[in-house]
């Protein structure tokens, strides 16, 4: 039953806004087409949700914040997920004759009606936001009904061991799936595009195909940790072995040699890369595929969540015309997103910049990149040597990991060009270390190096379901952090997959290359004195960098120990 109360007279009632305000916003307004409650919510006078409130009362509807509700996935689970997907409707409560279901639509009577026939009782509907009914149904579904299905139909159809294709274009080389026609094809094809749509809504970095002696697992990587997410029966091995490798490109006959390839997906969540890697292993071909959102690529340095001094400095470190400039850290660090984003922060028409990879990430628009590729001869160092003759202003090298290609970097550092690089090291001091071991002289690195950065990557505390909690005073002891603080951790809920934690921030050691610290390096120095030094210039360690968020509620002590052990 709609109520007399106009919108206006409700969002005042509620005390979003005064009738004076109000009058005042609607007298400027440029469009009249536009309602009270989308004016209000362009001006961030109101939230969504506080307009959608105020619509259910008009409606006479009630509106629920699925955000802070904790879903009962048995109750959610009477509704088929594809109904709950098609009519955007998630199950709330429920008893033996009616069951309060939240709903995008919750007017809409066929709906209403399907829902009804599909629960078998009564439906009372409720208003929620289309993102919290998105992402409840996520939460609980996933695609795990969908892949039982899919795997079960898959199953009867294992006895084809040739897997065609019929979703594969060709663009530039690299194929590209439609997921919305893959998932309308063959069960095996219908397969693999789910995991892959999994690992996207997971947040996965990686995606492990493991054979075993009588099951096939499968593990997501999500915020730097595995977590197994199904098992597939063996007779499904090879069909979606051979699928992914059709898809990637590889030899689907060859067995015995590891092989890599490429490929990119189409969804509704954008366009994703897959670098996928196969092993050769006792029970068969394990397959290893790394996630690519393209999107990662727009991230800006500012995103990057630099402590102000450890920013200003290594945006200074860039904006000088030449030198040597290091990303250090084990591989999941981020290095390569913190790369990236100081090219687009270089990135500008008077600038020539240049890139050899392995492999290219992610495009830059504006940017020349290139992969190294062994079976030709090219090689970073061999792509380095090209690319000088190439007029270049900035140099990306993707690794320096041996003596030559060290050395060529170096060289172009002191001949005028900014070179940005990455390397394996525990910290930034200690990738001096690591240069002089591969062969560099010392004064050459004091001459040449500006900027040595380190980064990890702690994994952020569960927005939803963060609480206080109170810390092994032996491991708050072990950080210098003050017993007295308030400290935070998740305590597991459906939005982190029950972890704890959801999504991940990066720590950083920024180590600028000071007249006094280009001493220490060209007279060979001990590290442990440069590190000294360059602490009492102002740097700050990455423990340090995390017993900051510790305090800032961004992550917990046990975590920061987790990540920065190697500094004990």
């Amino acid at each position: 039953m709609i109520h007399d109360r106009t919108l206006a007279e409700i969002l005042i009632d509620e005390g979003y806004v005064t009738s004076d305000q109000l009058e005042q916003i609607l007298e400027g307004r440029e469009d009249s087409t536009v309602s009270v409650g989308d004016l209000l919510e362009r001006k961030k006078i109101i939230t969504e949700k506080q307009k959608l409130k105020c619509v259910g009362l008009q409606m006479g509807v009630p509106f629920v914040d699925l955000s802070h509700i904790e879903l009962d996935s048995a109750v959610v689970k009477t509704l088929p997920h594809a109904i709950a997907c098609r009519c955007l409707a998630i199950p709330v409560e429920r008893t033996e004759v009616a069951a309060t279901v939240a709903m995008v639509r919750p007017t809409d009577i066929h709906a209403i009606d399907e829902i009804s026939e599909a629960l078998g009782v009564e439906v009372d509907p409720m208003l929620a936001t289309e993102e919290d009914v998105r992402n409840a149904i996520f939460r609980v579904y996933g695609v795990y009904d969908e892949l039982s299905e899919i795997v079960g139909e898959a199953a009867q159809d294992s006895d084809v061991e040739e897997v065609h294709v019929v979703t594969l274009e060709e663009n530039e080389g690299v194929n590209v799936i439609d997921l919305a026609k893959g998932m309308d094809g063959a069960p095996i094809i219908k397969l693999a595009n789910a995991l892959l749509l999994r690992a996207i809504n997971a947040r996965a970095s990686d995606i492990h195909i493991e054979p075993q002696q009588r099951k096939v697992r499968v593990r997501l990587r999500i915020d730097g940790l595995l977590q197994e997410t199904m098992t597939i029966p063996r007779d499904l091995q090879h069909p979606l072995i051979s699928r992914i490798k059709v898809m990637a490109g590889l030899d689907i006959a060859e067995r015995r040699i590891p092989q890599d390839g490429r490929c990119t997906m189409h969804s509704q969540m954008g366009e994703f890369d897959f670098r996928i890697s196969t092993f050769p292993s006792v029970f068969g071909e394990k397959i290893v595929i790394r996630v690519l959102n393209k999107n990662s690529a727009s991230v800006s340095l500012l995103s990057l969540g630099m402590p102000q001094k450890a920013f200003d400095g290594f945006v200074s470190t860039l904006n000088e015309p030449q030198g040597l400039v290091i990303v250090s850290g084990p591989t999941g660090s981020g290095k390569t997103t913190t790369l990236y984003a100081a090219l687009r922060h270089l990135n500008a028409t008077t600038r020539s910049i240049v890139t050899i990879e392995d492999p290219v990430e992610y495009q830059l628009e504006g940017i020349t990149q290139g992969n190294v590729n062994p079976r030709a001869g090219i090689t970073f160092a061999v792509g380095l040597r090209s690319i000088l003759r190439q007029d270049p202003d900035v140099i990306f090298v993707g690794e320096v990991r041996d003596h030559e290609t060290a050395t060529t970097a170096v060289e172009a550092a002191l001949t005028g060009h900014l070179v940005l690089t990455s390397m394996h090291a525990n910290d930034a001091c200690s990738a001096v270390t690591r240069l002089v071991d591969i062969g560099i002289e010392s004064y050459l690195l004091g001459s040449s190096l500006t900027c040595s950065v380190a980064q990890r990557l702690v994994r952020r505390n569960c927005p939803k379901c963060s609480d206080i909690y109170f810390p092994d005073p032996a491991l708050l002891e072990k950080l210098g952090l003050p017993p007295s603080r308030e400290y935070v951790q998740g305590t597991g809920c459906e939005h982190c997959t029950r972890t704890g934690f959801r999504g991940r921030v990066g720590i950083f050691e920024v180590v600028r290359t000071t007249p006094d610290i280009r001493r220490m390096i060209s007279s060979g120095a001990k590290i442990d004195d440069i590190r000294r030094v360059a602490s009492s210039l102002g740097a700050e360690s990455l423990r340090a960098d995390a017993c900051r968020r510790v305090l800032d509620q961004e992550t917990t002590v046990e975590e920061v120990l987790r990540v920065t052990a190697e500094q004990d």
